[in-house]
């Protein structure tokens, strides 16, 4: 909003800066203002101020002095000393439109949207709204998540002859980023910078779109012209650890987000990236550092809290995680995906019914999300109700059908209710959407070697073990730990969510399902899989004990 509000005062002349200094008070008062009013131009502010404050004590009583003060104030970033000035502006004209539309901006500056709002909507319901008072509702509706009016603002802004389209369209672009619209927002963002190629908001929006459609490429790109516009400006160092964070090169995002953070101590979204790479390095203790701290910062942030509670929950801290939820759940009664994380502890703990409620309680807000679907049927064929555990996983694949966690699912449950060829056929689809060999092409070293892949307990556990029921041959416990494999033992949903896979419990399952069908090489295949990712889990070892003796005897027979 600022920069709408520093273009809409640079394209005016001084004549129409306010309704009053058109008038001509007295020689002395006017051309104080007129002066102040060019000092702010060349920012000279406090040259500008000091006249203000002489205008104003020849004449208290006229309130262009007190509106251009509050201005310069405001460009000054002094937004509380604005708004006394302003308040005593409009005390004095309460028509003073322009003094209300600053007063607007102050007000959205210290993050009091509403009182923001109040002001713009007595400007636009007076009759006297230009296009960027259009645009800077639209702004503000933007960020009180009222889209539909946002959007209806930005349309009536396209209806002002002589427009600044550079501007109209960044805010589009802007609000269809924040919809969630990506290639919408990307069209957009064109536009402006067609109009306008240094246009950096426009630019550092389109960077973000095509990050979250996960084109690094053109991701990267915008950010090095970005650094050409403003070599000095560190939030580059903030999005490009993102972007390197989401190509899986975590030393060099390490870097960034480290070098973001030092310049920018205070930017949660910044601490909550660097959180997320340690835990992709299963440093939890360093990733929960970071978000107590960004807690610390801004205590209503929902998706700090959330990694929050995810790492109590990786670390075992079950009840801490609970707690953690119910405070993000007072916040936001029908967050989605904290319902699904806290059904998922439920789990954990085995407590399937108070799973079942938050996962049903989920499902009344949601019901096509294919993620609450997903889980329940996970639930339900934990607790061998596999009628249910179908239904609701053909009920996911109706909504996607190439959906790698569902089929992996059903898998699952055809292979308890014995029906082994259609488990193997969708264990086959599930790792052809979504293959081990995609996510370790990613985890190369500097010097061409892949990463290692601790698995097992790790620091974090018990003991350094899993604990691991091994009469369970089913049992989640294939934790691992590094993110190349996926991780932990609850719901596959869970690890989609933070974008993680276990693969040694499919590779797990498929073994058994090879096994049952008499594929004992491709069984052993899948069983040496699972071992080497899942280091430690008995019931591998006892599969694969029994698939060997099987080959053993086949070997025997051949030979008599």
């Amino acid at each position: 909003m600022s920069s709408i509000i520093h273009s809409q005062v640079q394209q005016q002349p001084p004549s129409t800066l306010s309704p009053s200094t058109s008038v001509l008070e007295s020689p002395n008062y006017s051309t104080l203002c007129n002066r102040a009013e060019t000092f702010g131009k060349l920012k000279r502010y406090d040259e500008a101020l000091n006249d203000l404050n002489h205008a104003i004590t020849v004449k208290p009583h006229k309130s262009t002095a007190w509106c251009l003060r509050e201005i310069i104030k405001g460009l000054k970033k002094f937004y509380m000393e604005a708004l006394e000035d302003l308040n005593s502006a409009l005390y004095r004209d309460k028509s003073n439109y322009l003094a209300l539309k600053w007063r607007a901006f102050c007000n959205y500056e210290i993050h009091q949207y509403i009182h923001a709002l109040w002001d713009l909507d007595l400007i636009i319901n007076s009759g006297y709204a230009d296009v960027f008072t259009y645009l800077n509702r639209a702004d503000i509706n933007r960020r009180l998540k009222k889209f539909v009016d946002a959007n209806e603002d930005i349309t009536k802004a396209f209806w002002f002859k002589n427009i600044n389209k550079a501007f109209t369209y960044g805010i589009r672009g802007e609000l269809k980023l924040d919809c969630e619209e990506f290639q919408d927002a990307i069209d957009d963002l064109n536009k402006a910078l067609n109009f306008q190629p240094d246009n950096v908001a426009a630019l550092r929006n389109r960077c973000k779109s095509h990050k979250m459609l996960m084109d690094t490429e053109n991701a990267l790109n915008d950010l090095n012209e970005l650094y050409i516009l403003e070599p000095k400006n560190d939030y580059q160092y903030e999005l490009r650890g993102a972007i390197l964070l989401d190509m899986r090169k975590y030393e060099d995002s390490l870097k960034n987000l480290n070098r973001a953070i030092e310049s920018l101590p205070n930017n949660v979204v910044t601490i909550g990236n660097r959180a997320k790479l340690y835990c992709k390095l299963r440093q939890y203790n360093l990733a929960l550092k970071d978000t107590q701290e960004g807690i610390l910062i801004d205590p209503r942030n929902l998706e700090i809290r959330q990694q929050a509670m995810d790492f109590y929950r990786r670390k075992y801290q079950f009840d801490t995680a609970l707690h953690e939820a119910e405070v993000i759940l007072m916040i936001d009664p029908k967050n989605i995906n904290m319902m699904l994380i806290r059904a998922d502890i439920y789990f954990l703990k085995r407590k399937y019914n108070n799973s079942l409620a938050d996962l049903d309680n989920a499902n009344r807000i949601a019901p096509k999300n294919s993620f609450i679907l997903v889980s329940r049927s996970k639930l339900f064929c934990k607790i061998k109700y596999y009628k249910d555990a179908l239904r609701d996983v053909q009920s996911a694949l109706e909504i996607k059908s190439a959906n790698q966690y569902a089929l992996e699912v059903r898998g699952n449950i055809y292979r308890k209710l014995h029906k082994y060829q259609e488990a193997l056929v969708d264990f086959n689809k599930s790792l052809e959407l979504y293959p081990l060999d995609m996510i370790l092409e990613h985890h190369q070293n500097q010097d061409g070697r892949k990463e290692g892949c601790k698995v097992g307990g790790g620091k974090d556990s018990k003991d350094g073990k899993d604990d691991i029921n091994e009469d369970d041959k089913d049992d989640q416990n294939l934790l691992v730990c590094k993110n190349r494999v996926g991780y932990d033992k609850g719901f596959v949903v869970t690890q989609q969510i933070f974008g993680e896979r276990n693969f040694s419990r499919i590779y797990y399952r498929r073994g058994a399902t090879y096994s049952k069908l008499g594929m004992y090489e491709l069984a052993l295949e899948d069983f040496n899989r699972a071992s080497e990712l899942a280091n430690g889990y008995a019931p591998i070892y006892k599969k694969r004990a029994y698939v060997l003796r099987k080959l053993e005897n086949l070997d025997d027979t051949y030979k008599y």
